[in-house]
């Protein structure tokens, strides 16, 4: 590709991710660019290549939330137009509430719980799980504090023994310290990691 291609084919891909003057944008130094605009231009380097899977990490972060919302749109657009899967990897359940179709809760490197979006927010399996929907804002909550995640995430170094959420999970007993559980089918496509997920009534607001 000569540099005079290559320079047409930049300024397609910025209109391609909806960002105005294009000719003007893809001379500038990122200094002179707004974060939402900075996004836009992460977004199209990734469909440069043309790929089947997109890997968004984090992509709405500290952006706000009008931005956020824009962002979020163009790449299910742009995911649809180009007919590719992508993995959102996000601490912020909004955004993969709104975004995603099936869902993977890790802690301290570990699966702990996999399901449809509908399954792991309305129905958790897994305390961590729980712990995660209940610290989020909502509107449910008029009154009252929000609800923390007690303690600091583990040492991967040495990591605790059996669940290594134990530590900081409120149901946990002592078969949780002494054995690491396993991924059992709660359903069909929905499984989780807890020794008591079988016995345990978690909560979510998601399903209120």
């Amino acid at each position: 590709m000569t540099k005079k291609d290559a320079l047409t084919s930049s300024v397609d891909l910025l209109r391609l991710v909806e960002i105005p003057d294009s000719e003007i944008r893809v001379n500038q130094y990122p200094h002179e660019l707004s974060g939402g605009t900075k996004q836009r231009i992460a977004i199209a380097r990734a469909l440069s290549c043309n790929p089947s899977l997109l890997l968004a990490d984090e992509p709405t972060t500290a952006l706000d939330v009008t931005i956020q919302a824009q962002i979020l749109e163009l790449m299910k657009g742009l995911k649809s137009k180009f007919k590719m899967s992508m993995v959102l990897i996000s601490h912020d359940l909004g955004v993969v509430a709104e975004t995603c179709d099936r869902i993977v809760i890790l802690y301290a490197g570990q699966v702990y719980e996999s399901g449809t979006a509908e399954q792991v927010l309305q129905n958790p399996k897994h305390p961590y799980t729980e712990a995660l929907l209940t610290s989020v804002p909502h509107l449910a909550l008029r009154k009252g504090r929000l609800s923390v995640i007690p303690g600091n995430i583990p040492n991967l170094i040495d990591p605790p023994s059996g669940c290594r959420f134990h530590p900081r999970c409120k149901y946990a007993q002592q078969i949780c310290i002494d054995k690491v559980p396993e991924l059992e089918v709660m359903e069909e496509g929905h499984l989780a990691a807890c020794h008591r997920a079988r016995e345990l009534k978690l909560v979510s607001p998601v399903g209120d």
